[in-house]
């Protein structure tokens, strides 16, 4: 190795060390703190062309099928509505000012329902996967607001919107139906179960179905199948009931869903809302929607045994079990006796519990209470360290020593 001669002290000894390598005729190797990874921006791809390959659809299997009709565009454009806006806005801030101000709600309901409800509805019933489950992903836009009402007492009712919760006891009785209608006219209601089928869960159970409604008279109409109130079941979570409006091009015999009358056979109530649009589509069009979610209560059980006459089913969720990975000899950095019982019987870790309860538990004296700062009392130094976690998690109750008590 070459000796560096005449440099100065102050000369750092990194700076030795490359001028040794310099002469030695070996390559300068730098460490660079910030290294561009990937692709040059030149070259690597922009984040909108990314959000656009990401957003791309298939034309065959992403393609939108609307089986209802078209949309309605509104007349009045945004400026012209922002202008109406503005002309009135001077008068009705001085009336709110002076608390003189009166919404009328219904008027704004029904505006709201001409103009963005068609479109917020959509959007809340792919949401819920409706269309999904129903139609097999086809849509349709709102021809009508459909509006349905159950009785909950003598001066309340109990609204159905899309997708609120409703017990089954309050939708026990048959709703009360309206809908803007012309003369003339005639309808089919529909109300179905996509997630109460206790067998099938690609088939539905019909709860309700009316055809040749002339105009807005439900009661009037062809009862193909009585009213069957909500019967969610037990430990399924919330189940989704729909009510879907069909538009009739003139009246139809729809004598095959015919149903018994006060129909209590769940086999017999077998449906499927796609199977019935196929075989109707050219005298049915979707119309009206609304749904609500339902979750099990009390009253259903007496449903299932006076209604039914059969015995309430209870489903329960069957846990995946715990994954273990291969039980290693000599496990690094893992306290043996926790890494010892990810292994063990669950029988013995319970026996281990139940004894220790024994222990504490007297036959004539009444269980003491567990003291409110627990750890305070010092445990010899001498207790090794894995018995000393072992008696702090007992302590605490925690782990397996949950259920001491």
């Amino acid at each position: 190795m070459a000796k560096v001669v005449g440099f100065p002290r102050y000369l750092s000894k990194t700076f030795l060390l490359q001028r040794e390598i310099f002469q030695s005729g070996q390559p300068i190797r730098y460490r660079w703190k910030w290294v561009n990874r990937g692709k040059p921006a030149s070259e690597a791809r922009t984040l909108a062309q990314r959000k656009a390959e990401l957003e791309t659809k298939d034309p065959v299997l992403d393609r939108e099928i609307n089986i209802g009709y078209p949309l309605r565009l509104l007349k009045k454009n945004s400026r012209q509505r922002n202008r109406t806006w503005q002309e009135a806005r001077k008068e009705k801030e001085q009336e709110s000012r002076h608390r003189q101000l009166k919404v009328p709600l219904e008027s704004i309901r029904t505006a709201w329902e001409n103009e963005m409800g068609v479109l917020k509805t959509r959007v809340i019933a792919e949401h819920y996967g409706i269309y999904r489950d129903l139609f097999d992903n086809a849509f349709f836009y709102l021809g009508v607001p459909l509006h349905i009402n159950y009785d909950f007492d003598d001066e309340f009712v109990t609204p159905v919107y899309t997708g609120n919760r409703i017990l089954p006891s309050e939708a026990a009785t048959v709703p009360h139906v309206e809908y803007p209608a012309d003369k003339g006219s005639l309808w089919t209601l529909m109300m179905t179960a996509p997630d109460s089928h206790l067998q099938d869960s690609n088939s539905e159970y019909l709860h309700w179905l009316v055809s040749n409604i002339p105009e807005c008279s439900v009661e009037k109409g062809d009862v193909l199948c009585d009213y069957m109130q909500p019967f969610p079941v037990k430990r399924t979570g919330f189940s989704r009931y729909v009510f879907v409006l069909f538009k009739q091009k003139g009246k139809i015999d729809l004598g095959e869903e015919k149903r018994p009358a006060d129909c209590t056979s769940l086999e017999e109530r077998n449906f499927k809302t796609l199977e019935f649009y196929r075989k109707h589509q050219d005298d049915l069009t979707p119309s009206g929607l609304s749904f609500f979610q339902s979750e099990w209560e009390e009253s259903v059980t007496e449903f299932f045994w006076t209604k039914l006459d059969m015995k309430e089913p209870e489903y329960e969720f069957m846990h995946p079990p715990p994954y273990h990975p291969e039980q290693r000899k000599y496990p690094h950095k893992n306290p043996f006796n926790l890494y010892l019982d990810r292994y063990r019987d669950t029988k013995d870790i319970n026996e281990e519990v139940l004894r220790e309860k024994l222990k504490n538990t007297h036959p004539f004296r009444e269980p003491t209470t567990l003291p409110k700062y627990p750890n305070i009392y010092n445990i010899p130094p001498t207790v090794p360290t894995w018995l000393k976690q072992k008696i702090h998690n007992m302590r605490l109750r925690r782990h397996q020593w949950k259920d001491l008590d």
